[in-house]
């Protein structure tokens, strides 16, 4: 009634462990804090754009919009027509601004989205801008360090974890993307264009697994997501970084309400798994086979 002989051990089911809320010690060697639990959003300040309240910058509620005018309906309408226009000139050799279709799919929904949430592909973004790549990179690599942590602590306040399989998420506070050198800007027009400046944040389940020889290392597998959101809008004072158009020039549609901004979400899931202390050898693949 026995296993055949040379049959592989069975593999012990991970024991869940660790108390949601507990705060994961990583000692500055994060961008994000980290705790322990299910995915659970931060709190994500977005601006107004030419909405935003002036007597404070930090009101989440947008201003009134105003009645357009006729030259508001002009203005409109030339856009509608630059739209269009840029949209034949895509993948056309040789002319300006002729690979942008992301900026242009997020520039549409500021005309005609009423307002209403976008979710775009992150993994796009990843795979053709070298900003998406240094971010995902170095937000798993956070996330790595943040789950280590959490498992040392969980094995210094109770020893026999280290010789079981244990389970256990964790999940991060705000990165800004745009503003350092391990989380760019992006390089490309396109998504310029598309998202800018944006924020994200990741959140993942970890399984710890014993080491299979004696003094070997723990071998962690981590379920991981990325989730990024950006507030499409126009600031005042702002330009295009391209073409030199004044944000004023749009900011104009939303005080009026004939664009209207949103807000962009996008994920994207890798399966990340590396032998402990060696985070940087770690190999990682979509979820999902993508």
């Amino acid at each position: 009634g026995g296993p055949a002989l040379g049959a592989p051990a069975p593999t012990a089911t991970p024991t869940p462990v660790g108390t949601a809320g507990t705060a994961v010690p990583t000692n500055g060697g994060t961008v994000a804090d980290y705790q322990v639990g299910p995915p659970r959003r931060p709190d994500i300040h977005h601006d107004n754009g030419f909405l935003q309240n002036p007597n404070d910058p930090n009101d989440p509620n947008p201003i009134p919009t105003e009645s357009p005018g006729l030259g508001d309906y002009a203005a409109l309408a030339e856009w509608e027509v630059k739209l269009r226009g840029a949209r034949a000139l895509q993948g056309v050799p040789g002319v300006p601004h002729n690979d942008i279709p992301d900026g242009l799919d997020t520039y549409d929904h500021f005309l005609h989205g009423n307002g209403a949430d976008r979710h775009f592909d992150y993994e796009r973004f990843v795979r053709t801008d070298p900003a998406g790549q240094a971010v995902l990179t170095n937000s798993t690599r956070d996330t790595q360090q943040a789950a280590e942590a959490a498992y040392n602590q969980m094995v210094a306040q109770d020893p026999s974890l280290a010789g079981k399989p244990v389970t256990f998420q964790v999940t991060g506070s705000q990165i800004g993307v745009g503003s350092s050198e391990q989380f760019p800007y992006p390089e490309t027009e396109n998504w310029q264009k598309a998202i800018g400046g944006h924020s994200v944040w990741n959140s993942a389940t970890v399984t710890v697994y014993p080491p299979e020889t004696p003094g070997g290392k723990p071998r962690f597998e981590m379920d991981m997501t990325l989730h990024a959101e950006d507030r499409y809008n126009f600031n005042p004072g702002q330009a295009d970084i391209n073409t030199g158009t004044p944000d004023a020039a749009n900011g104009r549609l939303e005080r009026t309400g004939l664009g209207q901004q949103y807000t962009n979400y996008g994920t994207l899931q890798r399966h990340v798994t590396w032998d402990q202390g060696s985070p940087e050898n770690a190999t990682s693949r979509p979820i999902g086979g993508r």
